[in-house]
């Protein structure tokens, strides 16, 4: 059986890419505010700090009506007590899409005021830090 058979059907998909791109932009965004040779700038930080902070809030959105049963989540090889975070692919993919296209627009028009790039990249890392400890939580629940 294959890694991508003992996780879970179809995990390692586009949104794992989608995914991953975001968190290293948002990387090297924040790195380049202390780099002299590699800057990215102001608008386009806040432009990828607030569409992710928007497709996490999403994300947690659909996290929590799957807790509650609301919403079926992911179904599973081996079923753990992590379940609740799968949500479909389908359901991420628009998770990404909402916070690529409604935040990157609003990012963009608050433009270059420092503060808010500060807080909304503090806020961007914390939500992928989140992202990534539930992946690793569900992963290492496996039986």
């Amino acid at each position: 059986m294959t890694i991508k058979e003992w996780l879970t059907p179809e995990l390692f998909d586009i949104n794992v890419i989608l995914v991953a791109l975001l968190v290293n932009w948002t990387l090297f965004s924040f790195a380049s505010n202390f780099l002299e040779d590699f800057r990215v700038p102001e608008k386009i930080q806040n432009l990828n700090y607030t569409a992710v902070v928007l497709m996490s809030l999403a994300y947690g959105i659909l996290i929590l009506l799957g807790f509650q049963g609301i919403l079926n989540n992911q179904p599973t090889l081996y079923p753990n007590r992590y379940d609740f975070l799968l949500m479909g692919n389908q359901r991420a993919f628009a998770c990404i899409l909402a916070g690529l296209f409604l935040g990157g627009p609003l990012g963009w028009l608050l433009g270059n005021r420092s503060k808010l790039r500060w807080a909304m990249a503090v806020l961007a890392m914390f939500c992928e830090a989140l992202i990534g400890i539930g992946t690793l939580l569900w992963i290492l629940a496996q039986e």
